[in-house]
């Protein structure tokens, strides 16, 4: 998770071909083929919508809201091939008005070991909802 998150963050959070190639090695076959299935999907909706904003802004590995200010890793207890680790988030002030000095949020990834490697397989939200929930519910979109 460290080695994704430098990759990450010393790259663009775009929803775009190019972006998520550099991040590609990280996931699991199935969620690349949800990221694949969704940048078509987008591409064609864009044809017939070009007014309209993408449903993904970013690449959804980082709270959209703010830009983090630090991050760090939690420990990965092994589950067999299956673990999760919590991805803790922190950041500044978004505003004066907001009377908190720091805002921390906890993102938890799935990982699947595949060939020896872990994997990324689905990102859990700090309200429950996943990555692998906002790919379906783009499917609704026409």
């Amino acid at each position: 998770m460290r080695e994704f998150y430098r990759v990450h963050f010393s790259h663009k959070d775009i929803f775009n071909e190019r972006e998520v190639a550099r991040r590609r090695q990280f996931f699991t076959p199935r969620l690349a083929r949800l990221f694949d299935a969704e940048l078509k999907r987008q591409r064609i909706y864009a044809k017939k919508h070009p007014d309209e904003k993408p449903y993904f802004e970013g690449l959804s590995f980082t709270p959209l809201e703010f830009c983090p200010s630090k991050y760090s890793v939690g420990s990965a207890p092994s589950k067999g091939r299956k673990t999760t680790v919590n991805i803790n988030f922190v950041s500044g002030k978004i505003s004066v008005c907001d009377g908190k000095d720091e805002i921390k949020t906890v993102y938890r990834v799935a990982l699947l070991k595949i060939g020896g490697k872990w994997l990324i397989d689905d990102v859990i939200y700090d309200n429950g909802e996943t990555l692998t929930d906002a790919f379906n519910e783009t499917k609704k979109i026409k």
